[in-house]
């Protein structure tokens, strides 16, 4: 059975060889976003992948994601980009033909291992629905504030029959959360341990040897674009680039498959606030890299790649 993680880093695309860059700011080895970089020390090359999609205007959350994990072209999408959570048409096709879903019909133990601390029994069938044509329904202990939070890897979780992890299961080393270090759930007073990146790449390679398919979400990446300045943003990578150059140290290039990309370039260019139309990186590593590589032009083609590794189309 193949091993493949893959991380989702939100809002990443390849920028320019500045200091608005955080990429090149930060001098990242594992994360060289900019141009004349997009190569690591092994000599593995990072493609500069479409993000756009020949769609006008700047790539956006909702149908970038529902793109990149379900194979959806821009006629599929709507020929339009959306902001935020998925609407009707997209959760319809997340249902359908996410990722998550599809290698788990085929008997692939796909787990996405991002937690929902606190939340985690509100994320289940009884509580949140994705129907057929797309609606989502709720029980009445669902939470009002939620209802319009619903993100597309939620709803693949959801579609997929998955329980979320929760705060035992970061506890107990077996999830992470989205943002890893779990500083943003200390303002919350949960009681969590504070995971250096070398601990939540512990994490992620742990999990890859309980499941052949790994998916996890970071979006602190977008969160800091839109909100914080460059040492912030800056600092933010320097962390990340530690975690990947952990997690790589750790990883069996002959048997073990890393993929990361992104859904919209932000984080790249704080000379703007806003999403840019930039490519975004894909970095494909280990024992398929050069494979994936080749299958991958847009974020459209991520997931029907990966399919295809795992035997299906």
């Amino acid at each position: 059975m193949e091993r493949l993680i893959f991380l989702f880093v939100d809002g990443c695309g390849v920028g320019r060889r500045d200091s608005d860059n955080p990429f090149f700011r930060a001098g990242c080895r594992f994360l060289p976003f900019w141009s004349g970089g997009m190569r690591l020390d092994d000599g593995t090359p990072l493609a500069a992948i479409d993000a756009c999609l020949g769609i006008p205007g700047a790539p956006q959350s909702a149908s970038g994601q529902t793109a990149l994990f379900c194979g959806a072209t821009a006629g599929e999408i709507g020929g339009r980009h959306r902001n935020g959570y998925p609407d009707l048409p997209l959760r319809r096709l997340v249902r359908e033909r996410n990722l998550l879903s599809r290698l788990c019909r085929q008997g692939v133990a796909a787990r996405y291992l991002n937690a929902y601390p606190a939340h985690e029994r509100l994320f289940t069938s009884r509580h949140v629905r994705i129907e057929a044509d797309g609606r989502l329904w709720f029980s009445g202990r669902f939470p009002e504030r939620f209802k319009r939070m619903v993100s597309v890897t939620s709803c693949m979780l959801l579609a997929s029959g998955q329980r979320p992890f929760s705060a035992a299961d970061i506890r107990a080393g077996r999830a992470l959360y989205q943002d890893y270090g779990n500083r943003s759930l200390f303002a919350q007073g949960l009681r969590l341990p504070e995971f250096t990146p070398v601990q939540a790449a512990a994490v992620l390679r742990g999990a890859s040897r309980r499941f052949p398919f790994v998916l996890y979400e970071y979006f602190q990446t977008d969160v800091y674009a839109h909100r914080r300045g460059p040492e912030e943003c800056a600092a933010l990578v320097r962390d990340l680039d530690d975690l990947l150059g952990a997690l790589l140290a750790g990883l069996d290039p002959g048997r073990d498959t890393l993929v990361l990309t992104s859904d919209h370039g932000n984080l790249e260019d704080l000379s703007l606030r806003g999403h840019t139309r930039n490519p975004v990186p894909f970095l494909a590593w280990g024992r398929h890299g050069a494979r994936l590589r080749r299958s991958v032009r847009s974020i459209s083609d991520v997931a029907p790649a990966i399919l295809e590794l795992y035997g299906q189309s």
